[in-house]
């Protein structure tokens, strides 16, 4: 028998092994194109996320309603899958919405409440993503605290937030006939669109959403889902399943996986890598979310564990409470696991529990003047800068009843009942002596009503608490500077600049502007200009050093040259993002003694848009009108002063204004108005030396 030699062999073995291993390549790549092919291809669109303010998941048929309400969303639910433990990150409206659309944790993206954060820039939105993979955006929300200064607007082509006057919501119609539009004006289907509304008008949005994309053959293909940002809107600074549990519905195109429920846990920051995987775009590295294609595409697909990471710091800078965060491991048990609130984060697992720990409160800005009564109506007095949680922690019993009664004295104030607000504040302030925050806005709110003696008080008070935060002494400085008590003034300003010098450069910014302020107001020019220098030294925006510029040209009388920084300071501002106060009533007061009417006008209600109780501003419109022989204007804009400033200095300026005029009538009618208005109040006694 013949044998054939070694090197034949291993050829054979060689040619055998390449015809086997290109089969195996031919075989593995059909098998992965047929498993590629039988993979759900990607979501074309439309893409709809609607997020509900305040809808709790046992209102609706599909979390098991006794009597549910809500025939639209509960249909929804049907053509879709339903998770029965969804959370968010955040009792609040703002923070949980920049979750969704962020895809990041509080902490991470750094919205941390609902007054003074916004969404940075630098930051990768859902919409900006899918707008780079060819995706149309847009948004229509409802709530004040989503309008466009938040963030929320990050990669929105169409971001419609257009609320009616001194309202912290619209109503849900108005949301739901922007988005309509816009819908409407699309030419594919290639599109996504945010909504939010309000628990009381989801079910009307829900309709008329699902019903128009029918109308435009549109809702089978469309992806849907469907959430809340919170699931009490009562409830603000407690973690816990009524505040945290959420419902969760996604409808998918032609309906798949419609009826399916999902008992795995889940979270909103999961709801962001889901949309992108649906659509085949790229996720983000670092996310904490996960994609919920599994159980999206597979009845018996999993997730895997999670924990649940939530904050609120609603307590905190309301009322200078402790901030709440939690991480709670929500796969112990299978329904109904709620988390639980933690005042502390020792004893959690390692990583997470690190960061948490490792955490900086960031300051908030302060309340733009602009929208100071609404964000009252929402429970914010302002004082953030003050407002450090307290070193012995209130009693949680003790705290909703403090929030509850600050709320109370805020919604008054939005109110401008400024009386019974400021009561309100003194009686909680009696009751809780170290809580210094509350004696700050009493202070504010005291200084609002032109009680600048009791403010001042109220001040020194917080300051006895705080003896090293230069923010108490600038408000010391601003009311003493507004009741031209300038040397109290510069006491308060000099000691606010040296705090602030171990504090903070925005700190040390906001020192030196007040005492260029105080400088200007005793016509030191040299002093305005140094303090001046050194605020635009430590890195500040705003457009000081022009604006002291064209204070002390103005004073001179070379109006043109004060005209011309003052146009400089306006650039700046306009730069910057941030309103400047008086700048613009300056502004105003040059054009007008250069005859230069029209264009003083647009300038006086500029600074009245930012600081709509500018007194001094509504004086000089008036006498404007006046010398046009625009009498129905001088009386409009003497009701808008009285309108916006309802306390006793506003009151002794109408009735000056109209003896100016020359109508003592009206004078009269102002000064008998003030009387019954102020009975009984201390600031009667200021109207009367207004007088």
């Amino acid at each position: 028998m013949a044998h054939r030699p070694p090197a034949a062999r291993l050829r054979r073995w060689r040619a055998t092994f390449i015809v086997t291993a290109v089969c195996a390549a031919v075989a593995g790549a059909a098998l992965a194109g047929w498993w590629y092919a039988r993979e759900s291809p990607p979501h074309q669109g439309p893409l709809v996320l609607i997020s509900v303010s305040g809808l709790r998941a046992d209102r609706l048929a599909a979390y098991g309603a006794d009597v549910p309400d809500a025939p639209s969303i509960d249909a929804l639910a049907a053509d879709g899958i339903v998770f029965e433990r969804a959370y968010t990150h955040s009792p609040l409206t703002l923070p949980a919405n920049v979750s969704l659309l962020a895809g990041q944790l509080p902490f991470e993206h750094g919205v941390r409440d609902e007054v003074g954060f916004a969404l940075k820039d630098d930051a990768q939105s859902l919409a900006e993503l899918l707008r780079n993979r060819g995706f149309q955006t847009g948004a229509a929300v409802s709530s004040f605290v989503l309008r466009r200064e938040s963030g929320v607007a990050q990669g929105f082509t169409f971001f419609d937030a257009d609320l009616p006057a001194a309202t912290v919501r619209r109503d849900g119609g108005l949301t739901a006939d922007a988005a309509g539009k816009w819908v409407r004006g699309q030419s594919g289907q290639r599109f996504f669109l945010f909504v939010q509304v309000a628990d009381e008008d989801a079910e009307a949005v829900v309709g008329r959403l699902m019903q128009q994309l029918e109308d435009l053959d549109l809702y089978d293909g469309a992806t849907i889902v469907l959430t809340a940002d919170g699931a009490d809107p009562g409830v603000v600074a407690a973690l816990n399943d009524s505040s945290l549990r959420v419902p969760l519905i996604v409808k998918q195109p032609d309906l798949a996986g419609a009826g399916r429920r999902v008992i795995e846990p889940v979270q909103h920051i999961d709801i962001f890598p889901t949309l992108l995987d649906l659509v085949r775009a790229p996720v983000p590295s670092g996310l904490r979310g996960r994609s919920l294609r599994p159980v999206l595409d597979d009845a018996q697909g999993t997730l895997g564990n999670r924990r649940l990471y939530a904050e609120s710091l609603a307590a905190r800078f309301r009322v200078g409470g402790q901030p709440v965060m939690a991480v709670v491991d929500l796969t112990q048990g299978t329904s109904g696991v709620a988390p639980v609130e933690t005042r502390e984060t020792r004893g959690l697992r390692p990583s997470l529990e690190e960061i948490v720990e490792a955490q900086t409160i960031d300051v908030p800005d302060e309340i733009p003047a602009a929208s100071e009564d609404e964000y009252a109506a929402l429970g914010y007095l302002g004082g953030g800068a003050v407002a450090v949680a307290q070193t012995a922690p209130i009693d949680p019993d003790d705290e909703a009843e403090l929030l509850d009664a600050h709320r109370a004295a805020a919604l008054l104030a939005s109110e401008k009942k400024y009386g019974a607000a400021i009561d309100g504040l003194r009686a909680i302030a009696k009751t809780h002596p170290d809580v210094a925050v509350v004696r700050y806005q009493l202070g504010l709110l005291l200084a609002r009503a032109g009680r600048f003696h009791e403010a001042d008080r109220a001040f020194r008070e917080t300051a006895a608490l705080q003896p090293d935060n230069p923010h108490v002494r600038i408000a010391m400085a601003k009311a003493s500077l507004r009741a031209r008590e300038y040397e109290a003034a510069g006491e308060s300003s000099t000691l606010a600049v040296a705090l602030a010098e171990r504090h903070s450069d925005r700190a040390l910014a906001a020192a030196h502007e007040i005492a260029a302020r105080i400088a200007l107001a005793q016509s030191d020019a040299a002093a305005a200009e140094l303090h001046a220098t050194a605020a635009q030294a430590e890195g500040t925006t705003l457009p000081l050093l022009p604006y002291v510029r064209g204070r002390i040209l103005h004073e001179e009388g070379s109006y043109e040259a004060a005209l011309a920084a003052f146009e400089e300071a306006a650039a700046a501002e306009r730069e910057s993002g941030r309103p400047f106060e008086d700048l613009h009533w300056y502004l105003g007061d040059t054009l007008a003694r250069l005859e230069r009417y029209a264009d003083a006008e647009s300038q006086f209600r500029d600074e009245l848009r930012a600081f709509p109780r500018s007194i001094p501003t509504y004086s000089s419109l008036a006498m404007l009108y006046r010398a046009s022989n625009r009498e129905r204007s001088v009386e409009d804009v003497i009701d808008e002063l009285l309108a916006a400033t309802p306390t006793a200095e506003g009151y002794a300026t109408a009735a000056r204004l109209w003896t100016i005029l020359g109508d003592r009538d009206r004078a009269a009618a102002v000064r008998a108005d003030a009387r019954a208005r102020f009975r009984g109040d201390p600031s009667l006694a200021l109207f009367e030396r207004a007088r």
